[in-house]
């Protein structure tokens, strides 16, 4: 058996955290075990406890959350102990960036072979300038320790490791793979969801699913809804998640009088029900290394409307995803949703021929693993 050592920062819901609970729930656990290493930001997360019902084993670095130069020295001294211990892995697969090649480095003093460190971003979640120059020079380190590239979008990739590596046979793409059952459209769910949240037959959902964050650019999320609803006030919005701007954009909708039309769930943990519920999707974030929650809204058929040259175009599975100019106005967003929105589509076919079932991924995944 192969054993696999996965490096999440921690286990709050988001893209990265999904994927490799799916990972998880559909590898070959009798080829395979994996286990995880946290940080510790002094939260427990619902995740952690469904890693472990999966039979992982979970590690924390007890009191390690980077912050300072001081908590850097903290956080080497903790993975040397940690390794002392736990060298017996044939690999570790860093999902992080830069600010945290450290695990790559001690995982080859303690002579593990493997090292993968894959992106899943193509900026960091930073807009300090000061760490975002001291990422960028890590970045020289982290492709260093590292002996295998991996990323979610060739882009992803560019972003972290550089054209060279990308070029290489060292690099790979990953992709963000869903269980598609899981997602697709389910009539019943939606009476049910709708019902609950008193959403009429006839009025139409925009959805988000994504942290309260600069990147997620929630603020012009809610200019766009209001641009749309005052063409059409039969419209709702519908936004899954939490995070620090939640505050923030609850205090924008409550100044533009919309408090009854859009409705904060805050976390999900079953986020795949809520697709049902919605009509289209709107995402414009300012960043994105892929952006898996597009990937889940066409699952379910939902017309899809994402931020164009920033969020990667191997996003574009399905006829129903749209680009749009960041630099465009709210109002001029709105009409491009208005004037393209589509009910929804089967998609099965478009996952299929692109290779995004997560059956997909995990049997590269696998084959990648066992191959040492």
């Amino acid at each position: 058996m192969v054993k696999v050592l996965y490096f999440v920062d921690r286990m709050l819901k988001g893209g990265i955290q999904s994927l490799v609970i799916e990972i998880v729930k559909n590898i070959n656990k009798e080829k395979v075990q994996i286990d995880f290493l946290l940080l510790d930001d002094g939260k427990e997360y619902e995740l952690e406890n469904t890693l472990k019902d999966l039979g992982c084993k979970i590690y924390k670095l007890n009191g390690i959350w980077i912050n300072t130069p001081l908590d850097f020295l903290k956080y080497k001294k903790a993975l040397d102990k940690f390794f002392k211990v736990h060298n017996d892995y044939d690999v570790v697969h860093m999902h992080s960036s830069s600010k945290n090649y450290m695990v790559l480095k001690k995982a080859k003093k303690y002579g593990i072979p493997v090292r993968i460190a894959h992106s899943h971003n193509i900026d960091f979640q930073t807009k300090n300038p000061i760490k975002k120059f001291i990422g960028n020079i890590l970045k020289i380190y982290l492709k260093k320790y590292s002996t295998d590239y991996f990323a979610c979008s060739k882009i992803a990739g560019e972003w972290l490791f550089g054209k060279k590596i990308v070029n290489s046979d060292k690099f790979h793409v990953i992709h963000n793979a869903i269980d598609y059952d899981k997602f697709k459209f389910s009539e019943e769910k939606r009476n049910e969801i709708r019902k609950k949240f008193d959403i009429k037959d006839d009025e139409l959902v925009i959805g988000h699913v994504g942290r309260f964050s600069e990147q997620k650019n929630h603020e012009f999320l809610i200019d766009i809804f209001n641009e749309i609803y005052k063409k059409n006030n039969n419209y709702k919005l519908l936004l899954i998640g939490t995070g620090d701007k939640e505050a923030l954009i609850k205090e924008k909708v409550k100044n533009l009088n919309l408090e009854k039309r859009v409705i904060f769930l805050g976390f999900k943990e079953e986020v795949s029900d809520y697709y049902n519920a919605m009509d289209l999707f709107v995402f414009p974030s300012k960043f994105e290394g892929l952006g898996i929650t597009l990937i889940e809204a066409q699952a379910n058929g939902l017309t899809c409307f994402t931020s164009k040259d920033v969020v990667p175009a191997e996003v574009k599975l399905s006829s129903n995803l749209y680009f749009i100019e960041l630099s465009k106005t709210a109002e001029e967003w709105a009409e491009e949703v208005l004037g393209k929105y589509i009910s929804r589509i089967n998609t099965f076919e478009d996952f299929k021929n692109n290779k995004y079932f997560i059956e997909d991924t995990v049997k590269l995944l696998e084959d990648f693993y066992c191959r040492i």
